[in-house]
């Protein structure tokens, strides 16, 4: 289960939790939004590759990456 949460710039950590957790002891991962967005991006940098091995596109996957992160990236 994905829960967002908030943390403040004194590093107190808010979320709300769904009534099921309410008074158990519960793990938290913290992970960076932007190595997970790099991480997806390397994913489909790497399925780009296995389709641009079976010669199915019409571009490079590079030119198809570039042109995402152009798209997603404003400069």
């Amino acid at each position: 289960m994905q829960i967002e949460a908030e943390v403040s710039q004194e590093g107190v950590l808010t979320a709300k939790a769904p009534d099921q957790y309410r008074g158990k002891s519960v793990c938290i991962r913290i992970e960076d939004r932007d190595s997970r967005a790099s991480a997806q991006r390397h994913a489909l940098s790497a399925m780009l590759d296995v389709i641009d091995a079976a010669d199915i596109l019409s571009r490079r996957h590079q030119e198809i990456v570039h042109t995402l992160r152009d798209f997603r990236e404003p400069r």
